[in-house]
Order: C-alpha cells, then structure tokens, then sequence
C-alpha cells in the first residue's frame, strides 16, 4: 500500500508511473552521483591539471633538446651593380641545468605538496557531493514514511469521526465534539495531500543532487542510523580530515616556495651544445660547440630580497593557519559527535514515548466507548498519540541526518574507501 500510494502521488503531480523496482536503493544513487554529478567531474579535472603541473616541474631535470632551419636570401650593391646570395642553415642544440640552487627541485617539490593538496581537495568535495545526495535520499525516505503515517492517522480520524457520529445520533456526545472531530479529519487529509507534495519536491531535489534532470521515482530504504562509536581520538580524527591534510600540506608548499624563490640569489650552472649545418646552395658547411655557463645575479635593485622576505611570511601565514584550523576542528568535530549522539537518544527516548502513548490510547479508546472517560480526556490522548507519531518519524530523519553531518566532517565518503586512497 506504502508503494501504491507513492506512485499516486506521483501521477497527481502529472508525473510518470514507474514500477516500484525502480526505487533507487542507497547504492544505486552512489552509482548515479559519480557517473552524472557535474561537480566531481570539475573536481577530478582539477586534480589532473596538478598532475601535470608535477610532470612539468620535473622537466627541468632534463636536458632540453630544440632544432632550427632556415634560408636567407640577400643582396648587396657594388659598383652600381647587385649581388645577390642564399644561405640555408639547419641545427642542433641542446642544454641542461648542472646547478641552479636548489630551484628545480622546490619546484617539484612544491608542485607534489600542491597535487597532494588538491587530492585532499578532491577528497573533500567527495564527502560534500555524498552529503547532499544522502540528505536528499533521506528526505526522500522520511517524505514516504511520512506519506504513509499520515494515511494512518487519516483513517484513525476518520473511525474516530464514525465513532463519535454514533455516540451523538444516540444522544451521548454534543455537537460540539462532533465537529471538533470533523474539523481533526480535515486536517489529517490536508496533511496528506501536503506530504504528497514535499515527495514531488524531494525527489526533484534528489534528482538535482545526483546531476540528473529527470525526477527520480522513489527511494529504497529505511531510516536507521546507528550509534556512534565512543569519541576517544578525538585528535587524532580531526588530523586525518581533509582541512587538516590541506592546511598541513599548504606549509610544505610555502615552504618550497621559499626554496624556489631564494634559489635566485645563487649561480646557476648550465651545459649548452650545439651543433649546425650550413653553405650557400648545400648543407656542405658544419660547426659544433660545446661550453659551460654560469652566471650570478649581482643586483636587483632589492627584488630577490623583498621576494624572499614575502616567502617567508607566507611560511608563517600557513603555519598559524593551520593551527587555527586545528583548533576549530576540534570543536567542530566535537559538536558534530554531540548532535549525533543527542539525535540517536532522543529517537530512542521517543519511540519510548510513542509506545507508552499508544498503550494509552488503547486503553482510553475502550473507555470512552464504555462511557467511562469524557470526550475531553480521549481527545487530549488520541492527540498526544499522533503527535507522538510524527515527533517518533522526526527524530529518525534527525539522526539519519546527524549520522550524514558526522561523516562528512570527518571527510568520509563511501568513494573514497572504496578507491583505497
């Protein structure tokens, strides 16, 4: 019936019906998320140009090679008269870095704390893709739930209203408690009809979170989160996170850079060799060469200097941020734990509740059909039941989504175990 009314809702909307085998289960959103969502391909993106970025730094370990050919025609005058001559020329030549202070190797440097910094990036943005995808999926699930419950307490309205509507016709019960009544069952159909609509809503916004146009047709699931683990590594969490790792990262690059940048007030050394071809008409002339040369920068009217001095202050930047992004972290984290923690005792506390409510509502029902309780009392219990009902379906999705919330500032994702990175 849960299903049926599902699909009603969407036909109401002006949807298509679709089999209840395509109710997306948690894995098949995952599979969709990673084959369509925009955003992960952007970010994968990202992390492709930082590798290049390493395979260019490396190249200034290697020689570099270059080949050159041209033809000139000329002409000089002479005695009123015009020569004329060509030169064809081809050659080789090639050079390669033997010292440089230190500067190609804090490029590479520099440029594979950068990669690792976008990895953890890309790490990042994997667990905030997860988490929007796993809010929609749960809004999803609670919507259907809430679908069904809200059936529920339309139809017990409704006994509750053929209940009264016979006291009354009797002459046990006021009209005033009748149309209290009717007024109640009005309300569990406008509630309804309103779950109905937050399911077109929801699943047009897990489609959206998944990168997809079309509407997805329903989720496959329940809402059940389980208890968090003892938060004992509090610490040692928080430095596996991926703020973490990118703040730590960004100081090793800072200081690559200070490497980079104070390499220039040191000689550089470097091997040139060349090799040519040459003549008028033919390549029948050669020439060769080979040399070292160095050079030492004397003055620069302070550039190198006040470059350095700027590095430097970055090193420092990166280092205080990081411990100020520690420090967050940690109550960051700390809060998270809290709000699942609080979420997962409170939905246990409340369906607690809702059973106590229920046998209440039992037992209330059978009395006032006996005459033994006033319409006032029952009332106020049938109430405090369905009330408790809605509150008991509330604090599941709240945990669910405190359960997501912990994952994600943890930078978990289920990708990125499964990647192995």
């Amino acid at each position: 019936m849960k299903k049926s009314l599902f699909t009603a809702a969407l036909f109401s909307a002006g949807l298509s019906i679709a089999s209840t085998n395509d109710f997306l289960t948690w894995e098949q959103c995952l599979e969709r998320t990673k084959a369509q969502s925009p955003e992960l391909a952007v970010a994968r993106s990202a992390v492709r140009s930082l590798e290049y970025s390493v395979a260019s730094a490396s190249a200034g370990f290697l020689p570099s090679l270059s080949a050159s050919a041209g033809f000139t025609k000329s002409g000089s005058e002479n005695d009123s008269n015009w020569t004329e001559s060509d030169r064809t020329t081809a050659g080789l030549s090639l050079s390669q870095d033997l010292f440089s202070g230190g500067g190609n190797r804090a490029q590479r440097k520099r440029a594979l704390a950068r990669l690792q910094v976008g990895n953890e990036q890309y790490r990042k943005t994997l667990s905030d893709v997860e988490l929007r995808v796993r809010q929609a999926y749960i809004e999803v699930l609670y919507t259907q739930d809430l679908i069904e419950l809200t059936e529920k307490i339309a139809d017990r309205r409704a006994n509750n209203v053929r209940l009264i509507q016979l006291r009354f016709d009797g002459g046990r019960e006021n009209a005033g408690s009748l149309a209290r009544s009717k007024a109640q069952l009005s309300q569990a159909r406008y509630e309804v009809r309103e779950a109905q609509r937050s399911l077109i809503y929801a699943l047009r916004n897990l489609a959206a979170a998944m990168g997809q146009m079309e509407p997805a047709v329903g989720a496959s699931g329940e809402l059940n989160a389980g208890s968090p683990e003892e938060l004992v590594q509090l610490e040692s969490l928080m430095k596996q996170t991926p703020d973490y790792e990118i703040a730590a990262t960004q100081i090793e690059a800072a200081r690559q850079g200070l490497v980079v940048t104070r390499s220039d007030q040191f000689p550089s050394v470097a091997l040139n060799a060349s090799a040519g071809l040459g003549g008028d008409r033919d390549l029948d002339t050669g020439s060769w060469s080979v040399g070292v040369r160095a050079s030492i920068p004397l003055f620069t009217g302070g550039r190198n200097r006040a470059d350095v001095a700027a590095e430097k202050e970055s090193v420092v930047q990166s280092e205080l941020d990081l411990m100020n992004r520690a420090n967050g972290l940690m109550a960051s984290l700390q809060q998270r734990w809290n709000n699942y923690m609080d979420a997962v005792d409170n939905e246990i506390i409340q369906q607690e509740l809702l059973e106590a409510e229920k046998l209440r509502a039992e037992i209330s029902t059978a009395k006032y059909k006996q005459g033994l309780l006033s319409f006032e009392d029952w009332d106020i219990i049938e109430s405090n039941l369905i009330n408790q009902d809605k509150a008991y379906l509330q604090r599941r999705r709240t945990a669910e989504l405190a359960q997501a919330s912990w994952k994600n500032a943890l930078g978990w994702s289920e990708w990125y175990v499964e990647k192995g990175e």
